[in-house]
């Protein structure tokens, strides 16, 4: 392996994918939890991930800031039964080596013969070292969307945990998560959750906009707006609290609703750590601010 690179144990059918695939979805975040997302051409050594940006880039000025990176590479498709992916975590740095530079250049040149990022000197290339790998496989499994006859809608994921730096968690085989949805419609003017209220649902605003208002001496005051694709309900549930505010839709809404247990249950799969989730929820929003 070269220098610099990550030598980790990762399963021969997950480095093949990897080599195979041509973009990954890059999520990184601000100092100050600001999310964004961004996709870029890659190529691998192993399980190391190589892409450029320019270094003006706010992808680029984030990862300088907050090294640590989630990313997805997929097939694209629209039959969820044949969904195949690598899911990840990992720390993300430039490369600062002319060596380096020079050597991720040329696999991009093997990979990608008809593309010429022009000079280097103007772009920047970055190295993603993996942390937690985890390979999503319906393929072979029966997994995939389900539409029952109760109004919800089921989607079905088989995830493989590949690797993992967290030493005393055993890997696992063919995990199975599932989470059910909730189809809402909400007309305009009626309130969605009250503040106050038990947080008993986790929400996804799919079309429409909603308003969040605060109750301060009896008056309400937007403190914000909700428009389709946004997500809300979740701290309160996190920190089993009522809710902190009222939310009420301000034209016609449709909204996927998700049960409080089974939104509790799928952030502690996903955390693997079931047993402490409590303590690790609270602590991340403590140092959150409370937010």
């Amino acid at each position: 392996m070269s220098e610099g690179s990550t030598t980790i144990d990762v399963p021969s059918h997950i480095l093949d994918f990897l080599s195979q695939q041509q973009t990954l979805t890059l999520a990184t975040a601000s100092p100050s939890a600001v999310p964004r997302a961004s996709s870029f051409m890659y190529v691998n050594e192993g399980p190391s991930l190589y892409f450029w940006s320019r270094a003006t880039t706010i992808t680029a000025r984030q990862i300088q800031q907050n090294p640590v990176v989630a990313f997805t590479i997929d097939d694209y498709t629209g039959d969820l039964n044949q969904t195949r992916g690598v899911q990840g975590i990992g720390e993300c740095s430039v490369l600062l080596s002319g060596e380096q530079i020079a050597r991720v250049a040329d696999l991009f040149g093997q990979k990608f013969p008809s593309l010429s990022p022009g000079s280097t000197m103007s772009i920047s290339f970055f190295r993603i070292n993996p942390t937690e790998l985890q390979f999503i496989d319906n393929t072979a499994k029966g997994g995939g969307a389900t539409a029952p006859s109760d109004g919800t809608f089921g989607a079905e994921f088989h995830r493989e945990r590949s690797y993992s730096v967290v030493t005393d968690l055993p890997m696992q085989r063919a995990e199975r998560i599932i989470v059910s949805l909730q189809s809402i419609q909400v007309p305009a003017g009626e309130t969605i959750v009250r503040q106050g209220a038990p947080a008993d649902k986790f929400f996804i605003l799919v079309t429409g906009e909603a308003e969040v208002l605060h109750d301060e001496g009896g008056e309400q005051r937007q403190i914000a707006s909700l428009t389709a694709g946004q997500l809300f309900g979740e701290v309160a549930i996190m920190r089993e609290q009522p809710r902190t505010a009222t939310v009420r839709a301000t034209t016609d809404a449709k909204l996927l609703a998700l049960e409080r247990d089974e939104f509790r249950d799928l952030i502690a799969q996903s955390l693997e750590i079931t047993p402490d989730f409590d303590q690790v929820i609270r602590a991340r929003l403590d140092a959150q601010g409370n937010r």
